[in-house]
């Protein structure tokens, strides 16, 4: 196999940076996608010209598609990812989290492998440069981890007016698995219990019912006390759409990430801080470690190489989201 032929599923906010991506990279040689929305559909096809469909199955009946890549919103990865591997299609993408319940997450599994179909997650912040400088920091110095912060927080116009399904998610579920994913990536433990809570207040009053923030304590099982903050309620007036940090001490280093990447724009209007890092699209060539888990799952299929996040960190990602939401809700610490 020289090049592949995918399907993007979703053409929103992410289905569109599948799109452009796949359509930079040299080694696809053919993208479709497929849209419900028909307005968006419409826009994708005319925008670059390729073919859309209205239905997974439809795409997969249509198109000799090596693979497909799953950027719908939040809630609705389990149907065309089950979609999909019941097609037969070998390889899938699939944007975090893998399913907003375990129940789902395993089922996923379950028939993955009952398929031989080999399962990506894009976690992204894995492919992080700031992130696995750290990382590679501990390694090097075989640290033992004693506690470690994150944060992750969106403005409110993120649940407010960027989707229409945020009472359907939550801080945990768009933000925290990353933060949930990445702790067990910079340190190869497992989250052993969890204890959250947080508030409804803000979006509530705004005719959305879910979440304004969501702390959560995991105790990991390598010993580490790990506290986790996500919230999506931060001011329009934030110069970025997003901000977060990442603090780790250890037996022998203390080590501090935080979203601000040292550039500052200043208009009449706004302070902005790029993050000319995430990803950048110019002329036949994306870039930035936003779009690199794209990238690097069609190179990982053509070269027959493992996938850095797989299926079973999606699973382990949303237990722990999960079990925040259960905490929260009930008062209790959950054992997972």
């Amino acid at each position: 196999m020289e090049s592949l032929s995918i399907g993007v599923v979703g053409a929103g906010i992410y289905g569109n940076y599948h799109l452009r991506t796949f359509l930079c990279d040299p080694q696809v040689s053919n993208v479709a996608v497929c849209e419900l929305n028909e307005k968006r559909r419409l826009e994708a096809q005319e925008r670059y010209g390729i073919k859309g469909y209205a239905s997974v199955r439809e795409m997969i009946e249509a198109e000799d598609l090596d693979a497909i890549t799953i950027a719908t919103s939040d809630p609705y990865h389990f149907e065309p990812a089950r979609d999909a591997i019941e097609a037969g299609i070998s390889y899938l993408l699939i944007e975090k989290p893998l399913a907003t319940t375990v129940e789902e997450c395993e089922t996923l599994m379950r028939l993955a492998e009952d398929k031989g179909v080999r399962i990506a997650l894009d976690f992204h912040k894995r492919w992080d440069p700031a992130y696995n400088c750290m990382r590679d920091e501990m390694i090097r110095g075989g640290d033992t981890v004693l506690r470690g912060y994150m944060s992750l927080d969106d403005i409110i116009a993120v649940p407010e007016s960027w989707f229409t399904w945020s009472a359907q998610s939550s801080p945990s579920w768009f933000l925290g698995v990353h933060c949930y994913d990445l702790i067990r990536y910079m340190t190869g433990a497992e989250a052993v219990k969890v204890y959250a809570q947080g508030s409804k207040r803000v979006l509530q009053s705004r005719g959305i019912d879910t979440w304004d923030t969501l702390t959560a304590t995991l105790t990991m099982s390598d010993g580490a006390a790990w506290t986790v903050d996500t919230s999506w309620v931060l001011p329009n007036t934030f110069p970025k759409s997003n901000d977060g940090q990442l603090v780790i001490l250890t037996d022998r280093c203390y080590l501090k990430n935080e979203s601000y990447r040292g550039v500052k724009n200043y208009t009449d209007k706004k302070e902005d801080l790029p993050n000319y890092l995430f990803m950048n699209f110019e002329k036949d060539k994306a870039s930035g470690f936003g779009l690199e888990p794209m990238q690097e799952f069609v190179s990982d299929i053509l070269h027959g190489r493992a996938f850095r996040s797989t299926a079973f960190d999606g699973l382990q990602a949303t237990r722990i989201a999960a079990a925040v939401h259960a905490s929260a809700e009930s008062g209790h610490v959950i054992e997972l």
